[in-house]
């Protein structure tokens, strides 16, 4: 299924599956996809588990490494969730100050950062690692909480815990 989600109508087309069918598969993946979005706005995160659940449906269908971040209210709620990166699979360089273009722009006081690593290992690179203590340094000197890290791999995940130092947490 992971393999059928990632095709668009033209490698559908390529299985077998006729020209009407292919654009209803891709119409009903883009509807799916909507609507797991839509319904994760408002929910409140406020620890590891709510983020990683809330997060995961954004990198499940994935197969490059791609950086979002979830712009939160001052009570953890989110308010949305915000590509910033798609990289390749073997990674994707980050600019600390574009971690945060959005929640300046729409006064966000929290974010959680979150990416996938497509070999499907959540284990946190020395770049990840890295990039958590950047943004939590710059979120300071902008007053924007940088409240979690998370690293999602094929159904498991590893919090870096960023507003508690070096806490983790997988699942």
């Amino acid at each position: 299924m992971r393999g059928l989600v990632q095709l668009d109508h033209t490698q559908l087309r390529t299985l077998g599956i006729g020209p009407a069918t292919a654009i209803k598969v891709a119409a009903a993946r883009e509807f799916a996809r909507r609507a797991v979005e839509t319904g994760a706005d408002g929910e409140v995160i406020a620890s590891p588990d709510a983020a990683a659940r809330t997060l995961q449906p954004y990198f499940a269908h994935l197969d490059r490494e791609e950086v979002k971040v979830a712009l939160l209210s001052r009570k953890h709620r989110l308010l949305g969730v915000i590509d910033v990166y798609a990289g390749n699979v073997a990674g994707t360089p980050v600019r600390i100050s574009e971690l945060f273009t959005e929640a300046i722009r729409r006064n966000a006081p929290a974010i959680v950062l979150a990416h996938n690593h497509p070999s499907g290992d959540p284990t946190p690179s020395a770049d990840d690692l890295r990039t958590t203590r950047d943004a939590v340094a710059a979120g300071r000197l902008l007053g924007i909480d940088v409240v979690d890290h998370v690293v999602f791999g094929a159904g498991r995940w590893i919090s870096l815990g960023s507003e508690q130092g070096d806490r983790t947490a997988t699942r």
